[in-house]
């Protein structure tokens, strides 16, 4: 007999993917197949994001009613289902927020998807910049603590994760300069990265404790809850880009998104965390910028130009300015 058409195209790599993930007559259908497979309702399908803004991910998403939603990778992104995947059921239950809750999993037409708990709650980007500053500290307080339970959590038995650090670095510093370039950062800062992440080095002790860490923690992926007129800290999601390493690329991700330029903020997140105040130094600060540079989609231009305004012209500068200690 002869085989039916696929559903979904191929998508080989990201030139494949881009001119796909626009097209809102594909996914639908795609998703609607996916939860009669799995007998879930169909009524109430609903994409985030058009596939237009690049802050939507590198997947398709779409909630199916109010309590479950599909995540759809493309083919030539299967590590990062598998990674999104391993770490929600491995830290599932086991933090002091809600996590989303992985029910099934699988293939369609060599795309893979799983179906997860919708996390309640509203964006924490939604409400961040509205806050005064002792809410804004409150949250920087509990933030702290859930990362240091996520870095806590054990790690020897997640095989499908990134575990080579020193190579996952060494390989980041190898591209760097090539990675800017390509996203037209000015001959100017190009040619100070090699020196600053040798100034900045070592980037993490030889000894230290390996952590689950994705560098993508910050106000898009929390979620919060209002409790007795307070903004509480409720969810946290999205570990698709999770592997195996040093804290700081968490902490440094977060530092950025959220406590830029606001030394109370980053010096309190960090006490929180565990550090002692003689760690609290420029040389740290020196480290989060390095991670910030070496980090895959941290655009220097845009870190630069959002969270360093002024007339700065070092490396050195900027690190100072954003996470200033």
């Amino acid at each position: 007999m002869p085989q039916p058409e696929p559903l979904l195209p191929p998508a080989a790599n990201f030139t494949d993917y881009i001119s796909l993930r626009v097209n809102a007559s594909i996914w639908p259908v795609a998703m609607q197949t996916i939860c009669h497979r799995h007998g879930l309702p169909t009524d109430r399908l609903v994409r985030f994001g058009d596939g237009t803004d690049s802050a939507d991910g590198s997947s398709i998403v779409f909630a199916a009613g109010d309590h479950l939603v599909i995540k759809l990778f493309p083919p030539y992104q299967s590590g990062l289902c598998k990674a999104d995947l391993t770490v929600a059921e491995h830290v599932y239950g086991k933090l002091s927020v809600t996590t989303p809750r992985i029910y099934v999993h699988g293939n369609l037409d060599g795309w893979p998807y799983f179906v997860m708990s919708r996390v309640p709650g509203v964006y924490l980007s939604k409400i961040w910049d509205m806050l005064d500053n002792k809410d804004q500290l409150r949250i920087i307080t509990e933030l702290a603590e859930i990362v240091a339970q996520l870095h806590a959590l054990p790690t020897n038995d997640l095989p499908l994760l990134d575990n080579n650090w020193q190579e996952f670095i060494a390989t980041r510093i190898k591209k760097c300069v090539q990675h800017h370039r390509e996203q037209e950062v000015p001959d100017h800062w190009l040619q100070q990265i090699p020196g600053y992440l040798a100034y900045a080095a070592p980037l993490y002790p030889s000894d230290f404790r390996p952590a689950i860490v994705s560098g993508d923690i910050h106000q898009y992926h929390l979620l919060v809850t209002e409790q007795d007129e307070r903004w509480r800290l409720t969810g946290l999601f999205d570990f698709d880009d999770a592997l195996i390493g040093f804290q700081e690329y968490d902490l440094a991700a977060a530092a950025l998104f959220m406590m830029a330029g606001k030394p109370t903020l980053l010096r309190t997140f960090l006490l929180t965390y565990g550090y002692v105040k003689s760690e609290l130094n420029e040389r740290l600060s020196h480290r989060f910028m390095a991670y910030t540079l070496l980090h895959r989609y941290r655009p220097f231009n845009w870190v630069r130009e959002d969270f360093a305004q002024g007339n700065y012209n070092t490396l050195e500068e900027v690190a100072r300015v954003i996470y200033a200690l």
